[in-house]
């Protein structure tokens, strides 16, 4: 465990009195044994108004390189940027926006501006018509959704401190129906500027890598909007592109094995990208049986 991390998880046990856990170690791919764990309630750390992660458990991963606090990358937006308040506010999930596998600096590539709608029985198919509003303008204004750009976004580095729940349940969750981890004076502020009465920093971006031992009966809920793509040993595990209500969807590893190319008792990456791109809302919620993490390596 970093410096960094145990001056976080010290910070932590004296605020809430217990121990969440991450698993620890690792390169983007391994076989290895990851130790399971547990946690007590957190929070998200640095972070400007709303949003928390919340993974329970007891201390008893103590020791084991499990660790609470996940790395998190956000890039503010505004709405000078075409991708971010566009005059179509969306409408139903698009698949297929996105190329199937990471890029080789392990951030997504674009594909499609205008994907194809999910069907609603059939979340992983297309549904049988097709948009014509665009919903992301090309893929040089993609590419700036998860890189740095200097005038353009804002980079925050932050944490979020995982807890579960009920404590003892092995279901880990985070869930927030206000998620605002930019506060209204951070980056560019609050945005849209019109965003009255809220007057949250919306138009915001959010990465997270981490490594996982995959054990059968795992399974990766996530419900929220905007945009979310989840990629696990650089493949596409779920997507849930485009703007929309918010929507759930879920990875079930043992159903998804063959094509993400993982078995049980391997530690693999998981790569996870989503975007708040338009308001009024702005919901983030995790459910796992997952137990520990470790963080992966992130993109310069």
């Amino acid at each position: 465990m970093s410096l960094r991390s145990l001056s976080l998880l010290s910070a932590s046990l004296l605020a809430i009195g217990s121990v969440a856990c991450s698993a620890g170690g690792g390169g983007r791919t391994s076989a290895s044994t990851g130790a399971g764990g547990s946690g007590s309630s957190g929070s998200l750390s640095g972070s400007g108004m709303g949003g928390s992660i919340n993974v329970v458990g007891s201390s008893s991963g103590a020791g084991s390189g499990c660790d609470s606090v996940l790395d998190v990358t956000y890039r503010d937006f505004n709405e000078s940027h075409p991708d971010f308040e566009m005059p179509f506010s969306g409408d139903v999930v698009r698949l297929t926006l996105l190329q199937p596998t990471l890029g080789a600096d392990l951030t997504p590539v674009f594909r499609d501006s205008i994907g194809c709608p999910q069907d609603p029985n059939k979340p992983d198919a297309c549904a049988n018509w097709m948009p014509m509003q665009p919903v992301i303008t090309s893929a040089a204004t993609f590419d700036q959704w998860y890189h740095t750009v200097n005038g353009v976004n804002i980079k925050f580095a932050k944490t979020l401190t995982l807890t579960e729940q009920p404590l003892g349940s092995g279901t880990y969750v985070f869930d927030s129906a206000n998620f605002f981890p930019l506060g209204p004076n951070e980056g560019w502020g609050i945005t849209p500027k019109n965003n009255n009465p809220q007057g949250m920093n919306f138009l915001f971006t959010t990465e997270i890598h981490v490594n996982f031992e995959y054990k059968a009966g795992q399974v990766f809920t996530f419900r929220g909007d905007d945009d979310l793509w989840i990629f696990v040993n650089n493949k596409l595990a779920l997507d849930i592109g485009s703007m929309h209500v918010a929507t759930q969807g879920t990875i079930n590893f043992d159903a998804q094995a063959a094509a993400l190319g993982i078995s049980a008792g391997g530690t693999y990456p998981m790569d996870i990208f989503q975007a708040a791109r338009h308001t009024s809302a702005s919901n983030f919620r995790f459910e796992t049986n997952i137990s520990c993490f470790t963080p992966g390596p992130v993109p310069k």
